[in-house]
């Protein structure tokens, strides 16, 4: 009886160390440290000191014809040095498990440069379905990025946003069909400030209190080759949570602004050839990194208001070519993007105030970058150098902005191109 019951012990401390083994995850640290040099011969409309860089800023002439704009500036920076886990788990409810973090520098507090969440998901994946929940890059353009190395990544010609979502996957073939539920966090609309329509600023209220998530669906085919998809996007927004009515007491608003973008993408790949393209119709795209937004159209007697969405189309195409050599790989790239403002279907209300004892007027506008841009184009070359873990590489990124004035209806008449050349190089070490 005795050696039986060691036995049982002996054998139950086995399964049990076996299955702790079995779901234990599996981790995999990856990343790299990354350094830029970039010179830009103006001032940029950008972020992350300068490291994503969208557009150049208008010209700024003071008494004597000078443009103030037109300053070149130089910088070394680091702080998008990445540190990331994969991890691989247990079958949970008969799917494959899997979960992503992944984070870099390039957040900003007292100190300047805080670590920062760029992904952080876990994932269920069934042989046809699959559920991811956490940050990812939006499915809008998570799918196929150009293949530039400056930060940007396209933008603002395509659309870039890491949010918290909720994806849905269903794989039928080569035929992938997506429905997305996402929310703002880093990635902001543009907005009223403290619901004063004669102020903007980003935030992610005006899509909590919407309570309607930001909604996205796709179909896209993925081949061995060829690839191609379609998307649209469905974007809801309380702009207001009160305004004053006409009686002078503060109300609850009711105001809700529906957006609609779509998207169409296709790549080709074979050996060491690729080419990939993306075109976008965006309305109130701002929390994409596109240069958008919204306006007030009509202001009721009774205070309240309503909205038109600013919209724009855009489109690039990225070409690449790997060149083998006795020790690492050359990969060629020319980037070209281009975009078109097409204003609003409505006319935007004016605001009368004074400015130095003067009566000035304005358009009641919430835009992500300026809101007298007619079109702007870029055509990007690039070459990178990879050798084992190592990669260096030079860019040459100028942008065009054609700057004019701006009629009621956001439409504008095109006066002035103004140009940004930049020079980036980059050292990356992978591991």
């Amino acid at each position: 009886m005795r050696k039986l019951l060691m036995f049982v012990v002996i054998a139950l401390t086995t399964l049990s160390a076996t299955a702790q083994e079995n779901t234990k995850p599996s981790v995999k640290l990856y990343g790299f440290i990354r350094n830029y040099m970039g010179f830009d011969t103006r001032e940029n409309l950008s972020s992350n000191s300068d490291q994503f860089n969208m557009i150049p800023k208008d010209e700024n002439p003071n008494a004597y014809g000078d443009d103030l704009n037109e300053r070149p500036d130089i910088y070394l920076l680091s702080i998008t040095t990445r540190l990331g886990l994969n991890i691989t788990g247990p079958e949970f409810l008969g799917a494959k498990t899997s979960a992503k973090i992944e984070s870099d520098f390039a957040g900003f507090g007292t100190s300047n440069t805080v670590l920062r969440i760029r992904q952080a998901w876990a994932k269920m994946d069934w042989e046809k379905h699959s559920v991811l929940a956490g940050q990812a890059w939006h499915p809008m353009m998570g799918d196929m990025m150009p293949d530039v190395f400056s930060l940007a990544t396209g933008s603002p010609f395509t659309p870039f946003s890491r949010t918290p979502q909720i994806r849905y996957d269903y794989k039928a073939g080569k035929t992938v069909l997506t429905a997305t539920a996402l929310y703002q966090l880093q990635y902001l609309s543009y907005g009223p400030n403290a619901n004063d329509l004669t102020s903007s600023t980003t935030s992610f209220e005006y899509a909590r209190k919407a309570i309607i998530p930001e909604l996205y669906f796709q179909t896209m085919y993925k081949g061995e080759k060829f690839m191609t998809g379609a998307g649209l996007d469905i974007l809801t927004l309380k702009p207001r949570n009160e305004y004053t009515d006409k009686n002078g007491v503060k109300v609850l608003s009711n105001e809700l602004l529906h957006s609609f973008s779509s998207t169409i993408f296709a790549s080709y790949k074979d050996g060491n050839f690729g080419i990939k393209g993306r075109a976008t119709y965006a309305q109130n795209a701002s929390h994409l990194n596109m240069l958008s937004g919204f306006g007030v159209t009509e202001i009721k007697d009774n205070g309240e208001v309503e909205y038109g969405n600013l919209s724009s189309i855009t489109g690039w195409i990225d070409i690449t070519y790997k060149q083998k050599l006795k020790k690492g790989t050359l990969t060629w790239c020319l980037f070209g993007g281009y975009g078109k403002n097409l204003g609003c279907d409505k006319d935007f209300a004016l605001d009368k105030y004074i400015d130095n004892g003067e009566e000035k007027t304005r358009y009641l506008m919430f835009v992500r970058g300026y809101n007298n841009i007619d079109n702007f184009w870029r055509v990007s070359p690039s070459v990178l150098y990879t050798h084992n873990a190592m990669q260096l590489g030079v860019e040459y990124e100028p942008t065009t902005v054609g700057y004019g004035k701006m009629n009621a209806d956001d439409s504008v008449e095109k006066e002035r191109s103004v140009t940004n050349h930049r020079v980036c190089l980059m050292m990356k070490y992978n591991f």
